[in-house]
């Protein structure tokens, strides 16, 4: 028996397909004046990808209709974001590609439909048209121009009746920005802006942070939230119009942020449904921010910490899921941590399922897709199967301090209490040299619970067992060689085995380190240490 909620949205998917999709809802968008121009001569700055637009210009004309659900980034493309890969190309053909696929997209989606007039797809796809105009218009007819100024305007007025009253995350700050872009370059610039302003306040009170991270925990949205902040920002002054200190603020705190969840190859590490991303991309946000900031230690409302020594970087993940309403994406990987010397990462988490794919994205959220420890192969908070948490931890803790010479991460999470009487505690100790990372988990609780502790290589590393089984040996693409050993290795099996990388945005295989066991005595401790050491040649 299908939940009632599944059925509310049945019934409001049959009124909207009533309501939205008939000839007097469409009379209805085009009632009013219609712009003679796009008023707005703003131009998107951020870096496209030439190679994605020459594929797309050498590609076979097809109908937007047929797209199969499994489309990689579908969203992405419903919403254009392919113009900028074609600007990237720059040329001629480029242009006249960009309008060809516009005006089929006008041909075969003059009616509403449920998915490509969703309200921030929408947003984003108005704001893309608007944003890139300058581009492919030098190209276009009159013909072309009339249609899509018609188009542009029916898409705005419909965004105004739709827009929610309250909106949240990248697509929440795609909506207000479609409003914006519309209303400053076609038609309804009062309505518009109005209901912009309103949204754009209320949604940064409710997700931007004291300590500048995003309520949703993932460092890849936060990323892309800076970026539609920077892009409100710059219409706005582009127009002379004043910026909300709300807006100004929040970018200016947020800049920390984005550093501190950066790799040394300028790339992001892969928590709470997050990738890796482009350090192009990074590069520009930073610089277009057009603020300074120190890289932060330590965020305490957003729930991570920064531990670097010498070359070495330990980012770790110590809060659990974002709350309810904010956790469709979110992991649960508790406690687990990344670990980069230099440009090169050695422990990862395995990033995020390809959005086309639900399945992979349920499985690489799994506790067991994480650097951290697994009891009986269950996760540390229930995860539910179309997204969001259901049971989670109620208590986490974390607590830093400075010994001898070493940084230390004391951490704990009752996520498996409730449901198997057993609490987790992690300590993680980082070196002054950073040469040096020790490690120690604590279960506990009954005997006889199954434990998993893992290690998820990057790609890029290879490794090997050593010591009788008791160590492994592990090489990064340069050369540089890293030790795990695992204290009192005869109690537990210590294995390499298969894993993935989705860090990257498509699926690489890997490796994983992994040590079983089952508690025997309370606390059951397990102890490792990853060590620097020189590695001669061939192993």
């Amino acid at each position: 028996m299908e939940s009632p909620v599944k059925l509310l949205q049945q019934v409001r998917r049959r009124v909207q397909s009533v309501t939205y999709g008939s000839p007097i809802y469409r009379v209805m968008l085009d009632q009013g004046p219609m712009p003679d121009r796009v008023r707005l001569g703003i131009v998107d700055p951020w870096p496209g990808d030439a190679k994605e637009g020459q594929m797309l210009i050498a590609s076979q004309p097809f109908l937007f209709d047929t797209l199969p659900a499994a489309w990689p980034n579908r969203r992405a493309f419903l919403a254009h974001e392919w113009l900028r890969d074609l600007r990237a190309v720059g040329s001629d053909l480029a242009r006249r590609k960009a309008i060809s696929l516009i005006d089929a997209w006008i041909d075969e989606q003059e009616t509403w439909d449920e998915e490509t007039w969703e309200p921030s797809i929408l947003g984003a796809r108005l704001a893309n048209w608007i944003a890139f105009y300058e581009f492919y218009s030098p190209a276009a007819s009159k013909a072309f121009v009339t249609k899509h100024l018609r188009a542009s305007a029916r898409q705005l007025r419909h965004l105004i009746h739709t827009a929610p009253a309250q909106t949240s995350g990248v697509e929440g700050l795609a909506i207000i920005k479609g409003l914006v872009y519309g209303g400053l370059a076609l038609v309804e610039g009062e309505r518009a802006m109005g209901l912009a302003f309103d949204l754009l306040i209320r949604q940064l009170n409710a997700e931007v942070l004291p300590d500048g991270g995003l309520i949703s925990r993932n460092p890849a949205r936060l990323a892309a939230f800076l970026r539609g902040m920077i892009d409100l920002r710059s219409v706005l002054r582009w127009t002379q119009l004043d910026v909300p200190h709300e807006l100004e603020f929040a970018i200016t705190r947020m800049v920390p942020v984005l550093k501190f969840f950066r790799h040394g190859d300028g790339k992001l590490t892969a928590f709470q449904g997050g990738n890796e991303g482009s350090a192009l991309l990074f590069e520009a946000t930073l610089t277009l921010a057009e603020t300074r900031g120190r890289v932060l230690k330590r965020l305490p409302q957003m729930g991570y910490e920064r531990l670097t020594a010498g070359r070495s970087l330990l980012l770790v993940d110590v809060a659990g899921p974002p709350p309810r309403g904010f956790d469709q994406e979110a992991h649960a990987g508790l406690l687990s941590f990344e670990f980069s010397v230099g440009r090169e990462r050695l422990i990862v988490n395995c990033g995020a399922g390809p959005e086309s794919d639900p399945e992979w994205q349920l499985a690489m959220a799994a506790t067991a897709a994480h650097s951290t420890l697994t009891l009986g192969d269950t996760n540390a908070c229930e995860l539910l199967p179309d997204g969001g948490v259901g049971h989670r931890p109620r208590k986490i803790t974390a607590q830093r301090y400075e010994q001898e010479d070493m940084q230390f991460l004391e951490l704990a999470h009752d996520g498996y209490l409730q449901r198997q009487k057993v609490m987790i505690q992690r300590l993680l100790g980082l070196s002054k040299d950073g040469e040096q990372l020790l490690g120690r988990e604590v279960i506990s609780g009954p005997p006889g619970r199954d434990y998993t502790v893992r290690w998820h290589l990057h790609p890029s590393v290879t490794a090997l067992l050593a010591q009788g089984g008791g160590a492994v040996l592990l090489r990064t693409a340069s050369g540089a060689g890293w030790r795990l050993r695992i204290e009192n290795a005869g109690a537990v099996d210590l294995a390499l085995e298969a894993s993935v990388y989705c860090g990257e945005g498509t699926m690489r295989r890997t490796l994983q380190v992994r040590v079983s066991g089952r508690t025997r005595t309370d606390p059951t401790i397990l102890e490792w240490t990853l060590t620097h050491e020189t590695m001669r040649k061939g192993g």
